[in-house]
């Protein structure tokens, strides 16, 4: 019989981020295998009695939050980290022009699939210490297919993340390479969904402007028959309004409205250039989901504004696209963006935009019966943060200490599954310099087929 694995968490300040946002001081938390078993003060609960058998994780002088939620990832692409944005070139760009004369050419089109690995276990390693408990990822590689994601799903596998995995289908090569994509998406979700474990898949798609109509209803058609829900790309650049224009006489929500596209289970990337007027409403009807990526939007120079979709009561949650992996850094900039382009500082408060990190996100993904929130029942996936705070860290200041003040040092443990992953700052299994190591060979070679400066 196998023996369960207990743990007990004492003399933390809890920050739940339940419905009620309840903060305990002093709190303690019982899980068993992957689950709360539960939660509330340290006078409440028989700490001798739950202490038998169990693994005791003092927090004194630290937060215990729910585990990070990023709702886009191309995990992949740590790769190409620190090569310049336009790439090595002192050309003006836009976009769709660095899309198509960087990334598709020296990334997306010539990654191999153990690039497409230790990239990913990488980049897991990076989120898993900015407190992500939780990625969503999109995976590319168009000549690395068929069995890309057989790839990815080994990193997630070794990582410990909860992962929900998809690979980006594109129109943009060939019919074959279409239909190639698709499939790889339905071979993973055959593969792992019915399992409805730590790692999961659904149908990844790369936008309008890139995939014909045909392609976008068999998605979700197959989306339905498979109940894996879908993901995209949805106008992070005006040209995607603009190619949607042009081919079909309307903005891409509208279009996608009318494909019978939109649900429920639709989470769509960045949403930075919409029809402001009219979006929100039309995502609310759907209950179709965001996915904001605030400090990549930034560094392209893209302004999204999701006052107008979280009035409107729609769900918009985190992510961080890959090239950055700092929650702390994000929930700032996304709090900052807003607050600047409404000079607003009321605008997405510290507990609203922790939220759309955790319970959001959650959401987001039609997960939140299971993580998101620190809850009897739910998923013990868990953050212990350092307090170094010059000041006391109590129920009335302790969100905003986590978005305005927390760093990625801050976290101290990660608990994913009710596994311990990262204790006292270090991997507990994994060989993280060896990851690395692994992943600056590959960089390598892929900077040397793209002719770029090599060390």
């Amino acid at each position: 019989m196998k023996k369960m694995n207990k743990k007990l968490i004492i003399n933390g300040l809890i920050v739940t981020k339940d419905e009620h946002n309840s903060i305990i001081r002093n709190g303690v938390i019982y899980i068993e295998d992957d689950e709360i078993k539960l939660i509330g003060t340290k006078d409440s609960i028989d700490i001798e009695r739950y202490s038998i058998g169990a693994e005791i994780i003092d927090a004194s002088g630290m937060i215990v939050s729910p585990g990070f939620i990023s709702l886009h990832s191309h995990l992949y692409s740590a790769v190409v980290r620190s090569i310049p944005f336009s790439g090595f070139d002192d050309s003006d760009f836009s976009f769709i022009s660095w899309m198509e004369r960087f990334w598709y050419p020296m990334l997306e089109d010539r990654v191999t699939q153990n690039q497409m690995y230790i990239g990913s276990l990488a980049n897991m390693l990076g989120n898993i210490r900015s407190g992500i408990t939780t990625t969503t990822d999109t995976a590319e590689g168009s000549y690395a297919i068929p069995g890309a994601m057989d790839f990815v799903y080994r990193a997630a596998v070794e990582s410990g993340m909860r992962c929900v995995l998809s690979f980006e289908t594109t129109g943009r090569i060939s019919k074959e390479n279409q239909d190639l994509g698709l499939q790889e998406n339905i071979n993973l979700i055959k593969k792992i969904n019915p399992e409805n474990g730590r790692i999961r898949a659904r149908i990844g798609i790369h936008t309008t402007f890139s995939c014909p109509t045909e392609l976008l209803v068999e998605a979700r058609q197959q989306a339905d028959n498979l109940g894996c829900g879908i993901m995209m790309h949805m106008a992070d650049d005006r040209w995607h309004n603009f190619d949607a224009m042009r081919k079909y006489g309307k903005r891409p929500t509208r279009y996608l409205e009318d494909i019978g596209f939109l649900g429920p289970d639709v989470l769509l990337f960045h949403c930075a250039y919409m029809d402001l007027l009219n979006d929100p409403a039309i995502f609310k009807a759907h209950d179709v989901k965001i996915a904001h990526n605030a400090e990549s939007n930034a560094i392209f120079g893209f302004w999204p504004d999701m006052i107008p979709f979280v009035k409107e009561g729609v769900c918009v949650g985190l992510g961080t696209d890959g090239q950055t992996h700092s929650m702390f850094e994000i929930m700032r900039t996304a709090q900052m963006l807003h607050r600047l382009k409404y000079e607003n500082l009321e605008l997405f408060p510290d507990s609203d935009v922790l939220g759309m990190a955790t319970r959001k996100g959650s959401e987001a993904l039609l997960m939140e019966k299971e993580i998101g929130s620190l809850e009897v029942g739910k998923k013990a996936d868990i953050l212990l943060l350092k307090d170094r705070s010059a000041v006391p860290i109590f129920e009335e200041n302790v969100e905003n200490y986590i978005v305005s003040t927390c760093e990625r040092s801050d976290v101290d443990t990660v608990i994913i599954d009710g596994k311990t992953i990262l204790q006292n700052g270090e991997f507990v299994s994994i060989d993280e310099m060896a990851v690395y190591s692994e992943s600056k060979k590959e960089a390598i070679e892929l900077w040397e087929k793209n002719g770029w400066p090599l060390p």
